[in-house]
């Protein structure tokens, strides 16, 4: 004894244009686009961090840099890459371009916040020489010039060129100590500015 099929019901033109129209919307929008697997996949990007979502999809992917190899070996802190991260995030809004993608906040019921995209840089620019006053010369030339070729132009520094350059210094473990007294004084430089904002 053979199954009835279903009679099959022809499909509902409303039902097909709104299937169309999700689609054209998804296309459009960026946060559906994804990363390119099969670029993340290449031998060269063996560097990059990938982050997945609950279905398996790339959802962030970030290269890692001189911070996240000292971290991995245990040779920075984490509160040192706390503020590593913190400054790189003030040299992004402080060289951001009106009209980028940067605002990504919450808005509720379409309003504005009361800061423009000015103000927004000055207080980074401000929090960015306050921190660099508190960490020292030294530590603040070499994280500046290590963090914003990174961070504004987006490529990656050779990092043992940069503190030979900045500091004169050749030998790798010096290179190495160099670098990580200088987060752990941009580290003190920040609690020192958390500190005297509170006070």
């Amino acid at each position: 004894m053979t199954k009835k099929r279903k009679p099959v019901r022809p499909a509902d033109p409303m039902e097909i244009a709104r299937r169309r129209a999700e689609a054209r919307a998804r296309e459009k929008d960026p946060a559906q686009w994804g990363l390119p697997v099969e670029a993340l996949a290449l031998p060269a990007q063996a560097d990059i961090e990938q982050r997945r979502d609950l279905a398996g999809r790339v959802a962030r992917a970030r290269r890692q840099d001189v911070f996240d190899l000292l971290a991995a070996r245990g040779k920075l802190k984490a509160d040192a890459v706390t503020a590593v991260r913190r400054l790189q995030d003030d040299i992004a809004v402080l060289h951001r371009a009106p009209g980028g993608v940067g605002d990504l906040t919450p808005r509720v019921d379409r309003s504005r916040t009361s800061h423009t995209f000015a103000d927004a840089r000055l207080a980074a620019g401000a929090r960015i020489d306050a921190v660099l006053a508190f960490a020292g010369s030294a530590s603040a030339g070499l994280l500046v010039a290590l963090c914003e070729p990174d961070v504004v132009l987006g490529r990656g520094v050779d990092w043992r060129a940069v503190v030979a350059r900045a500091t004169g210094e050749t030998l790798p473990d010096a290179q190495g100590a160099l670098l990580r007294v200088a987060c752990e004084n941009l580290a003190g430089a920040y609690a020192r500015a958390d500190r005297t904002r509170r006070a």
